[in-house]
């Protein structure tokens, strides 16, 4: 334990305390000592040993309150609902206190399948909802509609799904039940619900076969089929996607993604690279490499004006080109080999090192077929000059453009340029600092920044757009520093009200520290785990909350997962999953490391990998419970959780709701990154 906790909490030091306290096992000996708090234990990640501090000597109903908490995370559902039963018999408790633990229990009955004591709760429940928000009121109806599906009363359940989802129509786990609920009765209308889960939430999996097999039995086989690929592809090897999809392609043959999409990009681009304006020179800034295309067979490129091919590093032109013709590099799988051909097929030119292409005036660009994993549609323009780099897998595309030129790519890409001004710049001001402390960052593979959210989004001239051209030349030259350097900015979409500190939650960077939006309370020490729970499921006022600059479902969120697809997920199999397991949390409630506990073993996922893991979620700020099947087995891991994105630095819906009303693009700056300095390059 005590290795554990060293490792996972190197730089807590909230909880510095707990390994040196003589309560804690191996800690100094003393008389008489005083414990260590039970939910320090907690969220340095010995949830275990919290569970037994929480339940041993005289725990008032507010420690139970947090115990049940630690049930659901660790599976022991039955034994959360045993305390919540106790809970709601304590006349001593607040009657609003009891009425939330009355509503916990309810849930819970319903989560563990104990239908009867469920539906003799839902009277008292519902009436002590009667002033709630609607938020409380969809959830409620929800699991309410989950009870009569479970217990055979089909059209109830239908009723309140429906009156679920017309309070609150942003829940994709709710239309999927519905759906899944009205496949047989009403085909279409039950299409319709699974499109709409689909459509909310595109990493909702689970949609993807019951909707497929209500197009297979309208013999919409092509449209069937593409679903599947998506769904095959996340859960390989499940025999029942795996039976629909052979199913699919029997009937309509050909036309899937072949490879790396090589069949689309063979195509003539029709449409004409526009002219743009360059920006004005600033020499300090230089350019700046972005890796648009990695491992890739086949790039299309189309010219907006006159260029040439060249060797890297040589100057001397190997092929002119004339304005809108549109060249195909290929990469050869057996000799590595770069070839370069005309629309003909003609070979132009063939190389073993990196080829350059270089429009010879600035204000021309290039459209690249295919950009995004080489799918219909994805065709992107960029300005500068594009390198093709053959490597061991596959061809890497890069762009190379001046650092101003590739910001008006990016922001507009980040942030909606009919967002507030002051907003805009601070946007830009972060992305500038972010890219010069970023650069060489993937030197090894030939660029400095990735062209998607692993670095920053980046969606070339298409994206361009006025508003946000203004906000970069208006702060041009003007960046975050951290000590000499520049800052490496890191950003998000939405932090739940609640920014983490980046040493804790990835072990570097001490300029980005755990920040409260400006209109909730700072803190000085972990919340309990009731209110922890609650602050999740509740969607507190803040300026991340700000309704035309924000949508609910990146504030607050949940999602119901099947266990076998996070299996899927791991990097090894754990076997039937029995629990997942918080193994340390930050100060906003972000896990920094959990446990997927399985039949065959424990997998470890830290950091960032944990959103992934879990199911595609949409930030690792969230709890844990789970819905048992009949046979006490887990069918659903249930998480409801807040934000949008890693929580670091910059909140972009917060920084638009405070420039909403009056703060400058410096205020939100030095809200966001309090350590660090704004200068001039």
């Amino acid at each position: 334990m005590l290795l554990r906790c060293m490792k996972i909490c190197p730089v807590f030091l909230l909880f510095s305390a707990i390994i040196l306290h003589p309560a804690f096992p191996g800690g100094r000996k003393e008389p008489e000592p005083e414990r260590v708090p039970a939910l320090n234990v907690f969220y340095a990640g010995l949830v275990e040993d919290a569970a037994e501090a929480f339940q041993s000597g005289k725990a008032g109903w507010k420690e139970k309150a947090q115990l049940v908490v630690i049930c659901w995370e660790l599976g022991e559902m039955n034994r959360a609902a045993e305390l919540l039963e106790e809970l709601v018999k304590d006349q001593d408790i607040p009657d609003k206190e009891r009425d939330e633990l009355r509503l916990q229990l309810f849930y819970t009955y319903c989560l563990v399948n104990s239908y009867p004591k469920a539906a003799a709760l839902r009277g008292p429940v519902e009436r002590s909802l009667q002033g709630a928000d609607n938020r409380s009121k969809a959830e409620f109806y929800f699991y309410s509609a989950l009870m009569y599906q479970e217990t055979g009363n089909a059209e109830r359940a239908v009723e309140l799904y429906k009156r679920s989802l017309d309070i609150n129509k942003w829940r994709p786990v709710g239309w999927y039940m519905l759906g899944v609920l009205l496949r047989n009765s009403d085909p279409k209308e039950a299409e319709q619900c699974l499109q709409t889960c689909w459509e909310q939430d595109t990493s909702f999996t689970g949609a993807l076969l019951p909707l497929a097999r209500l197009l297979m039995n309208r013999q919409e086989w092509r449209k069937a089929r593409d679903y599947l690929i998506t769904a095959n592809a996340r859960l390989p090897g499940d025999r029942e996607i795996a039976a629909a999809l052979a199913e699919t392609r029997t009937h309509a043959p050909g036309g899937g993604v072949a490879g790396d999409g090589a069949y689309l990009i063979r195509r003539e681009i029709r449409a004409r690279p526009p002219k743009v304006e360059p920006a004005a020179a600033f020499p300090r800034e230089g350019s700046i490499r972005i890796g648009l295309i990695e491992g890739r067979s086949l790039v299309s490129v189309k010219a907006g004006g006159a260029f040439t091919l060249h060797i890297a590093g040589n100057r001397n032109s190997l092929y002119n080109g004339a304005a809108q013709e549109q060249i195909w590099i290929e990469w050869g799988r057996g000799n590595g080999l770069l070839s370069v051909q005309d629309k003909n097929g003609k070979t132009l030119v063939r190389s073993s090192t990196p080829l350059v292409y270089e429009l010879l005036d600035r204000g021309d660009t290039s459209i690249v077929a295919g950009v995004v994993n080489g799918a219909p549609g994805t065709n992107r323009t960029y300005r500068g000059t594009l390198e093709f780099r053959p490597a061991a897998g596959g061809m890497t595309v890069v762009n190379i453009v001046p650092m101003e030129e590739y910001l008006y790519g990016v922001i507009p890409a980040e942030m909606p340029a009919s967002w507030p001004a002051e907003a805009l710049k601070a946007q830009s001001i972060a992305a500038r600092s972010y890219s010069l402390g970023n650069l060489g960052q993937f030197a090894g593979r030939g660029f400095d920044l990735f062209g998607t959210p692993h670095s920053m989004a980046y969606h070339g001239v298409g994206a361009e757009n006025a508003k946000t051209t203004d906000a970069v030349d208006k702060t041009r030259g003007i960046i975050l520093r951290g000590g000499a350097q520049p800052l490496k900015a890191y950003f998000s979409a939405n932090h739940g009200g609640y920014s983490e500190d980046s040493l804790t939650l990835w072990g570097y960077d001490a300029y980005m520290q755990a920040i409260p939006d400006k209109l909730v309370s700072l803190r000085t020490s972990p919340l309990p785990l009731n209110e922890l729970y609650r602050w999740i499921r509740d969607t507190p006022t803040s300026y991340s909350n700000v309704p035309r600059y924000s949508y609910i479902s990146a504030y607050r969120w949940e999602k119901w997962v099947r266990p076998a697809e996070i299996r899927r997920r791991l990097s090894s199999d754990p076997g039937e999953i029995t629990r997942i397991v918080s193994r340390g949390r930050g100060i906003s409630g972000r896990l920094v490391e959990l446990e997927v506990q399985g039949s065959r073993g424990t997998v470890t996922v830290k950091g960032d990998a944990i959103w992934n893991a879990m199911g595609s979620l949409r930030s690792s700020l969230f709890t844990i419970r789970y819905k048992l099947a009949r046979n006490g087995s887990v069918e659903y891991v249930v998480f409801q959780g807040a934000g949008y994105g890693h929580g670091i630095g910059l909140d972009q819906h917060g920084a638009a709701g405070m420039a909403s009303v009056g703060f400058s693009a410096e205020d939100i700056l030095r809200h966001y990154y309090p350590r660090a300095a704004l200068d001039k390059l």
